[in-house]
């Protein structure tokens, strides 16, 4: 497009990237691109055994002395599709599709989370013309399901006085901190039972058409969770009816607000017909509960074979309950910085195995003591309704580093080549800053880029000329630092 003049090979560098599958877990393509793209330009670049990527760059003429930069981002991307989409993220290239102002893919995830911040590195280590002081860039994989990546990274492996995180999705915004996490998986013991005479039906029940979205930045909008909705559903559709659980289903990722949950059901024939009848009362419900958050929330109900295999009364107690009662999304607000989501928790994903239904609940908070209390709830929870639960999968806050230099040179520098006045904030989400700290204590740290709409949902996009202006300040920031 038009507007983009600086930052067009940023873009090209994305189709590239495109083209390479990178889901989380599958970044050993994406990995080896970035280590030749740097051989090709003649830089050191080594590549460890997780896939991430360290490079360095010399400072250029007369910026020798001038403070160590590590430019950092994750190249893996979450994989999500719309429910009708074909698309084999193992070796489909993403579509780059340009609309006006925007770029968006065909129905699934863009990646430009963290593509584009990672196309803007390589632009830059490309760029014959950018002064810069030394330069070390950091890539890590599987930031999407853990953090993996960052965690793995060892003292010395990277070394610098600041560290520019590109991981930020709202131009304008710094953000300065972040929230720490765990995981709570929860295990159901799957008990089954052949269907009992007289349950001569069978019936799907779906919840659909829910926005979903990144269950940190967008958990502020108490969108509806398909799981819990769901959940509730069957509590108050066996209290009139008898049902019997042929298997459930909901979420696909630990970090996104589960948009769609399915469960199947045997019934008495006789039933069918009232039991439609209340789930439409049903649907208008939970409509009007979350009509302004998700206005295309449905209860699609569709008639099936009569399962055979049913789960004892056991395990469906305790799955209804658990989801049922189990607290989901925004848990408390910050006290100290308006607007933030102090802690929260997400039911994302209910899946089977041979021999158990799991429950991942992600938990999140800048407040360790919060995290504490969200948690242990949620085991105390499993314990009550005796299934087994464990904590795992916990990574570090990032705790805000006031009067940072760094920070002090950002923002005026921002404010200076802007209109729209740069913001400082924290994100209730977790970048890899928090771990990065681990092994960099004395690295002052900010994180910034271009406008993404919609991560991790199939209707992702990022704003070009966000990304031209983005790029355009993070040239002058690197030529500017002292």
């Amino acid at each position: 497009m038009d507007t983009i003049v600086q930052a067009k090979r940023v873009l090209e560098i994305f189709k590239e990237m495109s083209q390479i599958p990178r889901g989380s877990g599958n970044e050993k393509g994406i990995s080896d691109y970035i280590v030749n793209f740097a051989h090709n330009l003649g830089l050191e670049a080594t590549q460890d055994s997780e896939f991430n990527v360290v490079i360095k760059k010399p400072a250029t003429p007369g910026y020798e002395n001038r403070p160590t930069v590590i430019l950092q981002g994750h190249i893996d991307m979450v994989c999500v599709k719309g429910h009708d989409s074909n698309h084999d993220f193992e070796k489909d290239p993403i579509a780059n599709i340009i609309e006006g102002e925007w770029m968006h893919a065909d129905d699934t995830t863009l990646g430009a989370d963290n593509g584009m911040g990672g196309a803007m590195i390589l632009a830059v280590l490309e760029d014959k013309n950018q002064q810069h002081g030394p330069l070390q860039v950091l890539f890590t994989t599987n930031e999407e399901t853990g953090m993996d990546g960052a965690a793995a990274i060892q003292e010395g492996q990277v070394t610098g006085d600041y560290l520019i995180n590109l991981d930020t999705e709202v131009e304008h915004e710094f953000c300065v901190s972040c929230a720490g996490g765990c995981h709570v998986h929860v295990s159901i013991p799957l008990l089954r039972e052949n269907n009992l005479p007289g349950y001569d039906a069978g019936l799907s029940i779906t919840v659909q058409g829910l926005k979903g979205g990144h269950s940190g930045i967008e958990i502020i909008e108490q969108r509806a969770n398909a799981n819990q909705v769901l959940a509730r559903v069957l509590y108050d559709l066996e209290k009139q009816y008898s049902i019997n659980i042929a298997s459930f289903a909901g979420g696909v990722k630990h970090n996104a607000i589960p948009s769609k949950a399915v469960v199947t059901l045997s019934v008495r024939s006789e039933d069918v017909a009232a039991i439609k009848t209340l789930l439409k009362y049903y649907e208008k419900q939970y409509q009007h509960e979350f009509g302004v958050k998700d206005p295309g929330l449905t209860l699609v109900v569709e008639d099936i074979a009569t399962p055979e295999v049913v789960y004892a009364d056991d395990t469906s107690e305790a799955l209804i309950s658990y989801l049922y009662i189990a607290e989901d999304g925004v848990h408390s607000m910050s006290q100290t910085i308006e607007n933030l989501v102090e802690t929260s928790n997400n039911l994302a994903i209910v899946s089977e195995t041979n021999h158990t239904i799991d429950i991942l609940v992600s938990v999140r908070s800048s407040n360790e003591n919060s995290l504490e209390y969200l948690t242990k709830k949620l085991l105390l929870l499993a314990d009550t309704l005796g299934v087994s639960a464990v904590r795992t999968g916990g990574y570090p806050a990032w705790e805000y580093d006031k009067g940072s230099r760094l920070e002090e040179q950002a923002i005026s520098l921002y404010n200076s080549m802007s209109d729209t006045p740069a913001k400082v904030c924290a994100v209730h989400a977790g970048l890899e800053c928090g771990l990065l700290k681990k092994v960099l204590p004395n690295t002052e740290m900010i994180s910034f880029g271009p406008t993404i709409v919609s991560p991790h949902t199939n209707i992702e996009r990022v704003h070009l000329p966000s990304v031209e202006r983005v790029y355009v300040y993070f040239k002058a920031l690197l030529e500017k630092l002292q």
